[in-house]
């Protein structure tokens, strides 16, 4: 997941506040994951953390300035290792023009 860059197609839907690791919402630290057709974008602006797959039980320590493409529907969750600022930015898949006839 981190080396991976988002692929063609997306458009974005928002983005987290800035969050610190005393604002950084609980369920962030908890096995989590993105919805079908969601992905996301972690840009750690300050400090590290641990990005955990727990699809592939894999950590990865990330370190500022650094990003983590996250795919739909992928477990995973963060561990911090220290003070840090970050924030996440979202997208989701196209949906297909319906035709009518």
């Amino acid at each position: 997941m981190t080396n991976k860059k988002l692929p063609s197609g997306l458009e974005p839907k928002g983005s987290t506040p800035t969050f610190t690791e005393d604002t950084l919402p609980a369920a962030l630290l908890a096995e989590h994951a993105l919805a079908p057709g969601r992905w996301g974008v972690l840009h750690l602006v300050e400090g590290r953390t641990w990005f955990v797959d727990l699809t592939t039980g894999k950590e990865h320590h990330i370190k500022a300035p650094g990003t983590v493409t996250i795919e739909p529907e992928a477990p995973h969750k963060l561990r911090l290792d220290g003070p840090i600022r970050c924030r996440i930015d979202f997208y989701r898949e196209l949906q297909p023009a319906s035709s009518s006839a």
